[in-house]
Parts: C-alpha cells; structure tokens; sequence
C-alpha cells in the first residue's frame, strides 16, 4: 500500500502552487483545491484512490473557514476521515486563535510560509501514514 496524498485547500492559487511545488520537489504526492466546499464534496465523494495522509486547510476562505471546514468534516460519520490529520495555515497569530475556538489536535502552520517548516510538517505525517487505505 502507499502513502496517500496530501490535500492542499487554499483559495489562494498562488500559495496552493508553491506548496504543491515543495511537495512534488520532494516526492509526495498533492491533490489541491480552491475552497472547502469542494473538498467535503471530494473527501465523501468515494471516488478515493487513497484518503489523503494530510489535510493542509486555509483559515480564511470566501466560502468558509477552515475551522468550519474542520468541523464539518469531523461530523461526518466516518472513523477514516475523521482521524485524517488536519494542519490550519493561517497569517493570524495562534493567540488570536484561541478565540475562534480551535479544534483539537490540529497544528498551526503560520504565514508566511517558511517552506523548510511546512516540508518538515507535510514529511512527518506523510511518512507516518496512519491510514494508509487504498480502495
């Protein structure tokens, strides 16, 4: 079995092609999309060849946050998405967060990218592969 991809939502194209980019450079495979409505439609789909080993979600999109992306994915009823690691990028500080209510066990990965960190991050869990699940 392989390890799954790393699910790239961001609605900013540009930030969406250099983690690719970074990602690819190093051998990991990507799926990104623009927003977090398409990514619930994608995740439920069942047209998986792997669930990803990554989810990399934006907190500020136009259509929702990633927070509220987060927990709607957690409400699904399914033990492998659910258990899917989740890492919020955000420009906003960690304490400002706080306040928003951050969901449990999800990681921050603060903006501007430092690409040397984010690789690190995405290496970690990619490697780890908890779900590792082909269809």
């Amino acid at each position: 079995m392989n390890n799954g991809p790393v699910l790239i939502i961001d609605d900013d194209e540009d930030v969406r092609n250099v983690m690719c980019f970074a990602l690819d450079f190093e051998g990991i495979p990507t799926i990104d999309l623009k927003n977090a409505k398409k990514a619930l439609e994608y995740l439920v789909s069942g047209n998986l060849e792997q669930y990803p080993s990554l989810i990399i979600v934006d907190f500020m999109m136009a259509d929702m946050t990633g927070i509220q992306f987060i927990n709607s994915l957690r409400k699904l009823d399914s033990q492998v998405l659910s258990r899917i690691p989740i890492v919020l990028s955000t420009a906003r500080c960690s304490f400002e967060l706080a306040d928003e209510g951050l969901p449990e066990r999800v990681r921050l990965l603060e903006k501007p990218l430092d690409l040397n960190q984010f690789v690190s991050l995405a290496k970690e869990y990619y490697s780890a592969n908890p779900l590792v699940s082909s269809f």
